[in-house]
């Protein structure tokens, strides 16, 4: 079998890479990795390019060398691990070990719950981990796509997302490949499924408010006003609800430029951020008064389910059909500052991204609009006087 690593180019400007296999016979299949090269405009696009293509020759050595290990016929592993225990003793291990988001630690929990329910389901609650092949790994998705339901709520049952599905497949994939690397499986039988056997990556829809909503918004009466007065301030800041929730007075320091948000580390990815703060943000910034350096600028939130609630019954009020969540005030400010001329990197920056092909996908939406506004010129009709 041959393996090439090879790009697709879309309209956006970016390129896919994927890895195409030759097998004998003539037959090709695909992986997608999804890593994407951007147009090379400055030298920090090339360096960010070159940094992806190497992590991407990376994953096309390793499939080479799996490939190899493989013809060596390598001995079965016979280990009497339980795939319950495993899961269990993973989660203990990247909690002991450090360095990972709470978010992550929260996924790989899901994770567990969602496949021990699928074992309890096909009444398998003591299978062993080495038994896990590709028939599992398919039955176990169409178990979540089709029979699972999610019952946080039990009056309202809801299916998993089709974001939630891929999450939980990339989280059981880094743990099956932990498993490898550990000797406790020859291999993940992830990597033997046909690429429809895989739950697929969905265009997600970001959605985000324009400046006319936030108007709009702002005029709504609400039982709620911190929810208001803190969904709006995450708006110009790009705040997450953890950070805000977390957001002390410490944390807002004047300088010589104005105010600016300083946050050693935020709530998800730990990451050092620096935000300025505009007029905007400054509106629905609470008066201060005696508080201490360490008490919390919006200090009696609600819990995120009220908050989102609360906002769905805003944004009616204020007639704007969208389905508007606390995080989609992340999604406004990333959008608000492209769309106002803002670059990708120092949009990136502010968000606190570790990646910026995340803040790519913002800049694909506002270049989507730009688009759409030069195609309304399409429709114009010239006086015979500019003709």
């Amino acid at each position: 079998m041959k393996i090439e690593l090879k790009s697709r180019k879309h309209k956006s400007g970016n390129s896919t890479l994927y890895l195409e296999f030759y097998e004998k016979g003539g037959k090709r299949t695909y992986e997608s990795l999804n890593l994407f090269l951007i147009p090379e405009r400055t030298e920090q696009d090339k360096r960010v390019n070159k940094a992806t293509l190497n992590q991407a020759l990376k994953i096309k050595s390793e499939r080479i060398l799996g490939l190899e290990r493989k013809q060596e016929e390598a001995p079965e592993i016979k280990s009497t691990k339980r795939l319950a225990d495993f899961m269990d003793e993973y989660l203990a291990y990247i909690q002991a070990k450090g360095g990972m988001s709470e978010s992550y630690c929260s996924n790989v929990n899901k994770t567990n719950n969602l496949i021990k329910a699928y074992l309890k389901y096909i009444r398998r609650p003591n299978m062993l981990l080495s038994k896990i092949d590709k028939n599992f790994y398919k039955n176990l998705f169409v178990y979540l796509q089709d029979t699972y339901r999610n019952t946080k709520s039990p009056s309202n049952t809801k299916p998993l997302s089709q974001q939630t599905l891929l999450l939980t497949q990339t989280t059981f994939n880094t743990m099956l490949n932990y498993a490898v690397r550990e000797g406790l499986m020859n291999t993940n039988p992830f990597y033997s499924l046909e690429k429809h056997e895989r739950v697929k990556r969905t265009s997600c829809e970001r959605e985000y408010l324009t400046v006319e909503e936030i108007q709009r918004l702002e005029g709504v009466a609400t039982g709620s006003s911190i929810t208001k007065q803190s969904f709006l301030f995450c708006c110009f800041t790009g705040l997450r609800y953890s950070d805000v929730c977390a957001l002390t007075w410490h944390d807002i320091r004047d300088t010589d430029s104005g105010k600016q948000i300083y946050l050693h580390a935020m709530q998800k990815t730990k990451k050092p951020v620096m935000i300025p703060l505009s007029e905007q943000a400054l509106k629905w910034l609470p008066e201060r008064g005696d508080a201490e350096e360490e008490s919390k600028v919006f200090n009696s939130i609600p819990i995120l389910s009220c908050v989102d609630r609360a906002l769905k019954h805003m944004v009616k009020r204020a007639n704007i059909n969208k389905d508007i969540s606390f995080h989609c005030a992340r999604h406004t400010f990333a959008t608000l500052t492209l769309t106002a001329g803002g670059d990708i990197y120092t949009t990136s920056s502010l968000l606190g991204h570790t990646n910026i092909l995340t803040t790519e996908r913002y800049a694909n939406v506002v270049m989507d609009k730009k688009v759409s506004a030069i195609k309304l010129l399409d429709g114009l009709s010239l006086s015979p006087a500019l003709q």
